[in-house]
């Protein structure tokens, strides 16, 4: 298969992950030799086994270094009502988050989320990332639990944009 336009797109923000790839066991044991490969079956994943969780995606750079173009041009492969910003869902401390409702790719975009005082978004993260179910709140409604389908990817500017913890990959 010839994709040239989304081969550069993983090759340049793949490039960023290279080394990890290099470095990473399970990419060894699974035949994925470079971050291009690996942002490939990423989106593989996303689209067949929706159900599944799937790393946080967190792509940082100079302003205007191609980072948005990821989400931009996966949304182009999925129905407009399955991509949705998240920011404001991460950041509310009400837990309203009915915008996330059957959303299979959460973009937080140019957001910085690592601040001090932002343990509520922390946790919110991981959850949103690790857990099978989780608790859907429009305003004014009874929340409710939804498997989770949604996968993320952040962008930023800066490189301190979301928190890393020992034992993050």
């Amino acid at each position: 298969l010839v994709y040239t336009h989304w081969t550069m797109i993983l090759d340049h923000l793949g490039a960023g992950l290279d080394v990890a790839v290099n470095n990473s066991e399970w990419c060894e044991k699974n035949g994925i030799t470079t971050g291009s490969a690996y942002l490939k079956c990423w989106m593989a994943a996303l689209i067949q086994y929706p159900k599944e969780p799937l790393p946080y995606l967190f792509f940082y750079g100079k302003e205007d270094s191609g980072k948005s173009i990821f989400h931009e041009a996966f949304t182009l492969l999925l129905s407009k009502k399955s991509v949705c910003r998240i920011d404001s869902a991460l950041q509310n401390p009400s837990f309203f988050n009915g915008e996330i409702a059957d959303c299979v790719l959460g973009v937080v975009e140019e957001t910085n989320l690592s601040g001090k005082g932002n343990k509520f978004v922390l946790n919110k993260m991981k959850d949103w990332v690790t857990s099978r179910d989780i608790s859907i709140h429009f305003k004014g409604e009874t929340p409710y639990m939804a498997t989770n389908i949604m996968h993320m990817v952040h962008t930023s500017n800066e490189a301190d944009a979301v928190p890393v913890f020992p034992g993050d990959t």
